[in-house]
């Protein structure tokens, strides 16, 4: 049996986002009355369907919230990459988003770490933001 990559689904909406990935940046979206900062790609602003978000650069540093070491996967397009870190990284301009952690040790990883953002190829032709120590 054939399984298919699991990969993002480029929309409408995360068009602007992904084409942003492709020239290194990682972008946010704000409420452009409260300035407040939301990830992921919405067509509107938390709490205020009426208004729609405005986008801005995010500065790429977050620290870890919680990590769990993955192992062992029964989805075969995981199998091929474990082990590897998956983390939810709270960003300085508050979101927190759910990425890989890459090129730190399991045993050097803690919740608290300080991360900066690094994108990586993980299928060809799709690039998405993982994080490393700062």
């Amino acid at each position: 049996m054939e399984h298919q990559a699991i990969i993002p689904i480029h929309n409408e909406v995360s068009a602007v986002w992904f084409e942003a990935i492709e020239q290194g940046k990682l972008l946010l979206q704000r409420d452009p009355v409260t300035g407040k900062a939301q990830y992921f790609p919405r067509p509107h602003v938390l709490g205020a369907p009426g208004r729609k978000p405005e986008w801005f650069e995010a500065s790429g540093r977050g620290k870890i919230y919680t990590y769990t070491v993955v192992k062992r996967s029964l989805h075969p397009e995981f199998v091929k990459r474990t082990p590897f870190t998956l983390a939810i990284v709270e960003l300085e301009e508050g979101p927190r988003m759910t990425t890989w952690i890459v090129d730190v040790p399991d045993e050097e990883l803690e919740c608290d770490m300080a991360v900066k953002v690094v994108f990586r190829e993980i299928h060809p032709g799709v690039t998405m933001p993982c994080f490393t120590r700062a």
